[in-house]
């Protein structure tokens, strides 16, 4: 049985990775096989936090080269899933091409998958990912105005979701054939033409429907915002999962909170939100997002992406 090619979804962010990496690339019935739950946490340590003046290809693909071995003998697509390869806004890093280049170096042969989101709402998610890791800034010093001084930048950069530069980036490198690119709104509103582009991309094969549920739910935005002022008391470790009383407790009143307080509490914060939003980026991703649209054949103006010209991708 010929082994099937390695994939390498790099995310994006808060574009449905997570329920991708549960239901799809965890489960061999669905015809793949990857790490535990399916996020690679292997391939941060490979390639993202590796000092780049001691990196070594060899040693990184060691690292994954049992799960690429077994996938091949049980006639399976091995995947690394891990979306911090396309950089961590929500956090202020942003190392795409250091990645795609470390990537190269260690493997001889690869599919990438790159998964994207409308940007006004991508970048709320963003924001509100922050706040709940344990972020204490407003929307605004998130995002930033535009107008920062010279030397400055804000941590999630509006700019860096101009999702054309990263096909085109990827496709140089890699050529077009092994380049998908797939988005979240394709998958809520029609899973089986998403899953259908997906196997199609990879070769795995399965006659299993995942399950739709949504994975990885974030606070409401009133849960968010009040997360703002109590983070400030309940700082999260930044050296792994073991996290302080203080933090688990908050988690838990507003996991609760969300289930008793009603969700039209929320519609004001919401709406300050998507108005700081739209003063911000303004017409900045329409050139852009018609160019995606031409690179990937998907109408994203039908989508809900902005594309300027009366929203006619």
């Amino acid at each position: 049985m010929p082994e099937k090619q390695l994939l390498i979804h790099i995310g994006l962010h808060k574009t449905g990775t997570t329920w991708l990496q549960r239901r799809v690339f965890a489960d061999a019935e669905m015809g793949f096989l990857s790490t535990k739950n399916g996020q690679s946490n292997e391939a941060t340590d490979a390639f993202v936090t590796a000092d780049p003046l001691a990196f070594n290809a060899a040693e990184a693909c060691r690292v994954f080269e049992p799960m690429i071995h077994e996938a091949g003998q049980r006639g399976l697509v091995p995947v690394i899933s891990q979306e911090r390869l396309s950089s961590d806004p929500s956090f202020g890093g942003y190392y795409f091409t250091d990645v795609i280049d470390r990537l190269i170096e260690t493997f001889d042969d690869f599919r990438v998958l790159l998964t994207i989101r409308e940007q006004k709402g991508m970048l709320l998610a963003l924001y509100r990912q922050a706040v709940r890791s344990g972020g204490t800034y407003s929307l605004t010093q998130m995002i930033g105005t535009g107008d920062e001084p010279t030397g400055w930048k804000p941590t999630i950069r509006p700019e860096y979701l101009m999702y054309d530069r990263m096909i085109e980036h990827l496709r140089k490198r890699l050529g077009d054939e092994r380049v998908c690119v797939l988005p979240l709104e394709l998958m809520r509103s029609d899973p089986k033409d998403y899953m259908q582009r997906l196997l199609a991309f990879t070769g795995a094969e399965t006659t299993k429907e995942p399950g739709m549920e949504a994975e990885n739910a974030g606070l409401s935005p009133l849960a968010t915002r009040l997360s703002t002022l109590t983070n400030r008391f309940s700082r999260p470790n930044p050296l792994g999962p073991d996290q302080s009383w203080r933090l688990k407790l908050m988690r838990r009143v507003y996991w609760w909170f969300d289930r008793v307080v009603p969700t039209s509490w929320s519609k004001g914060t919401t709406k300050n939100w998507k108005s700081t939003i739209e003063r911000r980026v303004g017409a900045l991703y329409d050139e852009s997002n018609r160019r995606t649209s031409d690179l990937t054949g998907f109408d994203l103006g039908s989508m809900g992406y902005s594309v300027g010209r009366g929203e006619v991708s």
